[in-house]
């Protein structure tokens, strides 16, 4: 199970991550939506995203279906390579 500190530790990186990526994306001038997404093993996620509700809907759908896809291309949980 992760503890607070953990999580703690993770939040942080993240921000600092979605900090950094920000501010590339704007020099480069580049607009697109993003989520950085950490999944603990324990199940926890720790989400940055520069979207709404609307497009994390949408990105939730998208991800769905790759990961049906995966699923088909990899039957036994096969690692990713």
């Amino acid at each position: 199970m992760s503890n607070s500190s953990q999580i703690s530790e993770i939040q942080d990186i993240l921000t600092e991550v979605d900090g950094l990526l920000r501010k590339r994306l704007a020099a480069a001038g580049i607009t697109i939506g993003h989520v950085l997404l950490a999944i603990v093993p324990d199940g926890v996620g720790v989400v940055r995203r520069n979207i709404g509700p609307a497009e994390l809907g949408d990105m939730a759908e998208l991800l769905a279906e790759i990961a049906d896809g995966a699923a088909v291309q990899r039957p036994n949980d096969e690692a990713l390579t």
